[in-house]
C-alpha cells in the first residue's frame, strides 16, 4: 500500500514538474495557514514561561473562487485565553469592488448618486448598483468538546488547581497538561448576497480573521482545520462546495525553538566517483521528509545510498527513486507508525542536527567538464511532524526553513 500511494505522489511530482505544483488552471496550490503577526517583538522581548499577548490571522494563498468559508482554530486553553477577534480588517480576502469606477461620476466621490446624475455600469445586469464591500459577513465565536481526558498533576501549591509549571503525567505526549476540554474558535465568513456583488466570489491571497490571545509564552501548537467552503453560481443555483482535501493547511507551532536548515555537503572523490552528503541542522521532530536532488546526467550518475545517523532505519522508512536518465532523484523518509497510528512513541521521532544520508555517484568521463553543479529545489521540499495531542501528522510551513539549494562539486 505504501509503495502505491507513493509510485501516485510520483505520477503527481512528474505531471507537475520539479520546479514547483502548479494546478490545472495555472496557480500553485491553495495553502492556508496561521499567521503569527507579533512574532518579532515578542520573541526579542519576551522569555519562554512570559505572559504575553498574541496576535494570530488565519490567511489564505492562492485561493480559488469562493463566496463563503467555514473554518476551526485549535489552541491549548490551558495556556492561552481569547481576549477577542477581528474580521473587519483592512485588505480582507473578502473584499470586493463592486461596480467602480462608474460611468459618470459628477462630483467624484466613488459613490453613486442618482441624484446627482451619477451613471454606473451594471456588470451584473441586476438593476441596482452594487457598492464596493470592504468585510465579509458572517459569525465568529467560541466553542467547546469535553473529551474527559483529564492528566494527572503534581499540586505543589496545593491550590487544587494545575498551575504552568507544575510536574504532569503528559499522557498523550503534546507538551502540555491536558484538562479533558477542548477550546476552540469556529467561524463562517463570506460576501453578503453574492448575486448583488461584483464580483460575486473572491480568489487570490490575503487575511480572513485576526484572533488576540493571553497567556504564558512557550511552545504550543495553533491547529485550524477548514469544515467547507462554496462557490457562488448564481442567484437561482445552489452554491458549489469546494473540494477543500487538496489544500494544504498550515498549523503554527509558537514557541518554536527550531530554525531548521537542509543542506549538502562535498564527502570522498576519487577519479570515478563522488559522495554528497544530505544534512539537517536545528530539525524539529519530524513524521515525514521528501527532497528531490538534481543533477546533470551527462556528468554525473546516481550509484547507491548510505543511511547515516538521523533517521534510524528501524524506525523510518526510505523511499528512494532514481531516474538518472533525467537527471534528478527523489527521496522520501517516513516514520513508520506516525501515519498508520494515533499513538506514536515521542521519543521515536528524529530532531536536531545530524547526517541523512550519503549519496554516492558516478563520475561520467568527459575531459572538458571540470565541475559538476546538484540542487535541492526548495519547492521540492516538504517535511511532517506530529500532533500527540490528536495523534495525527501534519504538514510543516517550509518558509520558515532554510534550503541551501545549490553544492558545486570541483573535479
Amino acid at each position: 500500500m505504501k509503495h502505491t500511494l507513493f509510485l501516485l505522489a510520483l505520477v503527481f511530482f512528474l505531471i507537475t514538474s520539479c520546479d514547483e505544483f502548479l494546478l490545472e488552471d495555472g496557480r500553485n496550490s491553495s495553502e492556508v495557514r496561521i499567521n503569527w503577526l507579533n512574532k518579532n517583538k515578542i520573541e526579542s522581548e519576551n522569555a519562554i514561561g512570559d505572559i504575553v499577548n498574541l496576535e494570530l490571522a488565519l490567511e489564505f494563498s492562492n485561493m480559488p473562487d469562493m463566496f463563503t468559508v467555514e473554518f476551526k482554530i485549535h489552541f491549548d486553553h490551558t495556556l492561552f485565553s481569547p481576549d477577542s477577534f477581528n474580521y473587519q480588517i483592512d485588505s480582507s480576502f473578502f473584499a470586493t469592488t463592486g461596480e467602480i469606477p462608474l460611468k459618470t461620476d459628477v462630483n467624484n466621490n466613488g459613490i453613486y448618486d442618482e441624484s446627482d446624475g451619477d451613471e454606473y455600469n451594471d456588470d451584473n445586469g441586476n438593476g441596482q448598483w452594487d457598492a464596493p464591500i470592504s468585510f465579509p459577513v458572517g459569525i465568529v465565536r467560541l466553542d467547546t468538546n469535553y473529551t474527559g481526558n483529564v492528566e494527572t498533576f503534581v499540586d505543589s501549591n496545593l491550590n487544587g488547581v494545575y498551575d504552568y509549571g507544575e510536574a504532569f503525567e503528559d499522557d498523550n505526549g503534546n507538551l502540555a497538561w491536558d484538562d479533558g476540554l477542548e477550546v476552540f474558535y469556529v467561524g463562517t465568513l463570506g460576501i453578503p448576497s453574492p448575486q448583488n456583488s461584483i464580483p460575486s466570489n473572491v480568489s487570490g491571497s490575503a487575511q480572513v480573521c485576526r484572533f488576540y490571545l493571553s497567556g504564558v509564552y512557550t511552545q504550543t501548537l495553533f491547529d485550524l482545520e477548514i469544515i467547507e467552503a462554496s462557490e457562488f453560481i448564481g442567484p437561482n443555483t445552489d452554491p458549489v462546495n469546494l473540494n477543500i482535501n487538496n489544500w494544504d493547511i498550515f498549523p503554527h507551532l509558537i514557541g518554536n525553538p527550531h530554525d531548521p536548515v537542509l543542506r549538502m555537503q562535498q564527502g570522498e572523490l576519487d577519479d570515478n566517483t563522488v559522495t554528497v552528503s544530505i544534512l539537517i541542522d536545528d530539525s524539529p521532530k519530524l513524521s515525514g521528509l521528501q527532497k528531490t536532488i538534481t543533477y546533470d546526467p551527462a556528468v554525473l550518475s546516481y550509484n547507491n545510498n548510505d543511511i547515516l545517523d538521523f533517521f534510524d532505519s528501524d524506525i523510518y522508512d526510505l523511499f528512494p527513486q532514481s531516474y538518472d536518465s533525467d537527471g534528478y532523484l527523489i527521496l522520501e523518509f517516513r516514520h513508520k507508525s506516525a501515519y498508520q497510528s494515533s499513538s506514536a512513541d515521542e521519543t521515536s521521532f528524529s530532531e536536531g542536527d545530524g547526517s541523512i544520508l550519503n549519496l554516492t555517484f558516478l563520475i561520467n568521463p568527459n575531459d572538458s567538464i571540470s565541475s559538476a553543479l546538484l540542487t535541492i529545489p526548495k519547492s521540492s521540499v516538504s517535511a511532517d511532524s506530529y500532533n500527540f495531542s490528536i495523534g495525527e501528522t501534519y504538514p510543516l510551513d517550509m518558509n520558515f526553513w532554510t534550503i541551501e539549494e545549490s553544492l558545486q562539486i570541483n573535479f
